[in-house]
């Protein structure tokens, strides 16, 4: 019996109806849509084209077998070799080469006469042999009747003369247009990839209305590092010569040869050295191009152990593909990495630390404050039925930590257009479309990390603790507040502001020290607690110097912010919020309350010099606002109130509660 294991937690359980295609095991492999037994409507999403797992599979060679964090970083996660793959490959110029003679084969091909004889009626036959009188005489069926002196016929044997079109060197040629139209077919595509995304870095003057230029300098610098000067020239002239190739080979379509010679007539791969085609000039040519299809252009038929290994290391390099995006992502965000057991420690100045690691299921798993897995399924879900899919991503709402399912392609139009696409709300599972001939998998996907470690990996606001009997402090206090027994810093101090309060500190301590001595001395009863609380306020202080440290740098350009506190009403600080505004590009960042469930969540607004109402409205709902800004958010935008209103990371809703979508969730 098969067992099947979730790849998600690697619990196994009987395969739900239908099943996402890539997230299972079964006996120990994965499957997509192919699995004995499985019927294709019970599999949501079919496994990718060559296009898609051709590049994840020179991508990961590219990367290297044994992938380093450098090496990650180092490497543009899109299609590679794509400027090799703009010239003119050995069989692209084949074809240019050889492509008249096989038109001329197809309207002017060489014929055998077929001669046949048979008894035809009369006034059907044409050619008669010296042996029809013969046989008529032996045939009194065919008289029609007899005379004195002679027979009348009704059928006699008759010679049938025909071209014979069923040749074998004709097969070749009829069979070659088929397969070269399935190749340029293929290549077309291929280019037709690399096309968009020349088109889509090549020039944003016509989008900077609407779109960042920061996002915009960012992509044309990705692509910059991956296509040569050149590649667009190259790409026009090969895509033109392959269209007119492709073009011509559709009109032997009609040709007299093609409509003549038998669909179901097959030719093996190795020809046979006949006269016509040894001797002819142009049969000779089409045998070459022959040749040339079959050692550049053909794939030889999997057996089914083949097909199983190829799509295991597919689905391997797709895993790698999904944490190349993930390294390149924390890589943009600043956060540097150690070699940690089997994945690396990540930290950033102000952040808490993150351990980012990769299990046995492919499943890579980030730890900080919260839990975020991403599941990569080699699988493309542009087909499947968007509300199975949405069942199929809603059951895993509730299972451990935040989940995101990274599939190939464009996307899903699901009902919840957050899940579709990888806004992760309240933790919800939610999907991530991305591809290596995506422009914008790898800014994507550094949009969704930034928001999750808003959430998992940002310091606690503000730095608060207890201390009962401190002595009051005398120092400036509008980077903290003392209050009763609380105590709590709003702000990192400055050198000064530091060096204020620990000289204070110190000078305190002596004072309760030698005051303790004086008791001691006398004989009589003295409280430490003012001694212990000096200790306590020294130990905050620093740490309130470390935790808030960073507030001020503006993530947008990394230059010093002004951060404003808002230090609420509550006396332990819980209701406090900052603000903080770039005195370099105007960017503002900081904390938000959540009118509807009262979380306090990070929000940041970048400056880009755009109309943000204009760039929402011209944006589609599934693009916004990743089309707009990139990475530079921390919480989604409300398409309205744009840049002033956002949407909380936990319940979903904005800040205005006015926003269509925030009104359904």
């Amino acid at each position: 019996m098969t067992t099947f294991i979730g790849r998600i937690d690697g619990k196994g359980r009987s395969l739900p109806t239908p099943a996402l295609c890539d997230a299972w095991f079964a006996d120990g492999l994965r499957f997509g849509d192919e699995l004995v037994g499985l019927e294709p409507e019970r599999v949501l999403g079919r496994w990718p084209g060559e296009l898609e797992t051709d590049a994840v599979v020179r991508l990961a060679q590219a990367v290297g077998v044994e992938a380093t964090w450098d090496a990650h970083a180092q490497t543009p996660p899109v299609a590679q070799k794509l400027a090799e793959r703009a010239q003119p490959l050995p069989l692209d110029l084949e074809i240019g080469r050889y492509l008249q003679h096989l038109q001329h084969v197809c309207h002017r091909p060489r014929l055998h006469l077929r001669v046949e004889e048979e008894r035809l009626p009369v006034s059907r036959a044409r050619r008669v042999p010296v042996r029809a009188v013969a046989e008529l005489v032996s045939h009194p069926g065919d008289w029609e009747h007899r005379t004195l002196r002679s027979i009348q016929p009704s059928r006699v044997l008759a010679r049938q003369i025909e071209d014979e079109w069923n040749l074998y060197e004709n097969r070749v040629a009829v069979r070659l247009v088929d397969h070269l139209l399935a190749y340029l077919a293929k290549r077309l595509e291929e280019l037709g990839k690399i096309k968009e995304i020349l088109d889509a870095s090549r020039d944003y003057s016509e989008e900077m209305q609407r779109t960042s230029y920061r996002r915009a300098h960012r992509i044309a610098e990705l692509w910059s590092n991956t296509l040569e000067s050149k590649t667009e020239e190259e790409l026009t002239r090969t895509m033109k010569r392959l269209e007119l190739a492709q073009r011509d080979l559709q009109t032997l379509l009609d040709a007299p040869l093609y409509q003549r010679v038998p669909r179901r007539q097959t030719v093996a791969l190795s020809l046979k050295p006949t006269n016509i085609l040894v001797n002819d000039p142009h049969y000779r040519k089409v045998a070459k191009l022959w040749r040339s299809w079959v050692k550049f252009g053909h794939k030889r038929q999997e057996t089914a152990q083949q097909r199983a290994a190829r799509r295991q290391s597919e689905a391997a390099a797709w895993d790698r593909f999904v944490l190349h995006l993930v390294v390149r992502g924390f890589a943009a965000l600043g956060w540097s990495a150690t070699p940690s057991g089997a994945g690396w420690a990540l930290a950033k100045a102000g952040w808490l630390s993150v351990c980012l690691a990769t299990d046995a299921m492919g499943v890579v798993r980030m730890d900080g404050g919260r839990t975020l897995r991403l599941l990569p399924i080699c699988a493309d879900l542009a087909g499947a039925d968007p509300d199975a899919v949405q069942a199929q991503v809603e059951h895993l709402d509730g299972s451990d930590g935040e989940v995101v399912i990274a599939h190939v392609g464009s996307g899903v139009a699901l009902t919840d257009a957050d899940r579709a696409s990888g806004w992760s709300i309240a933790g919800r599972a939610v999907l991530f479309p991305c591809s290596p001939w995506g422009i914008d998998s790898e800014e994507r996907m550094a949009r969704l990390l930034h928001g999750w470690l808003c959430r998992a990996a940002a310091p606690a606001y503000p730095v608060a603790t207890t201390i009962r009997a401190l002595p009051e402090w005398p120092g400036r206090r509008d980077w903290m507040r003392h209050e009763g027994d609380h105590l709590v810093a709003f702000r990192a101090p400055t050198d000064r502001e530091a060096s204020e309060a620990r000289s204070w500190a110190t000078g305190k301590a002596r004072e309760l020290d030698a005051q303790a001595q004086r008791t001691k001395a006398a004989k009589q009863a003295f409280t430490v607690a003012p001694r212990e609380a000096v200790t306590a306020f020294e130990k905050f202080v620093a740490h309130a110097a470390e935790a808030l440290m960073g507030m001020d740098d503006c993530p947008v350009c990394g230059a010093q912010g002004l951060v404003e506190p808002r230090p609420g009403k509550a006396a332990d600080g819980s209701d406090a919020t900052w603000w903080a505004i770039c005195g370099s590009c105007s960017s503002e960042w900081g904390t938000r309350p959540c009118t509807g469930c009262g979380t306090r969540y990070r929000a940041l607004v970048p400056q880009m010099g755009l109309d943000y109402s204009a760039a929402a409205e011209a944006t589609p709902a599934r693009a916004w606002p990743d089309k707009v800004f990139g990475r530079d958010l921390w919480a989604q935008p409300c398409s309205t109130g744009v840049m002033r209103q956002f949407r909380c990371p936990d319940c979903g809703a904005c800040s205005g509660g006015v926003c269509s979508r925030c009104q359904v969730r």
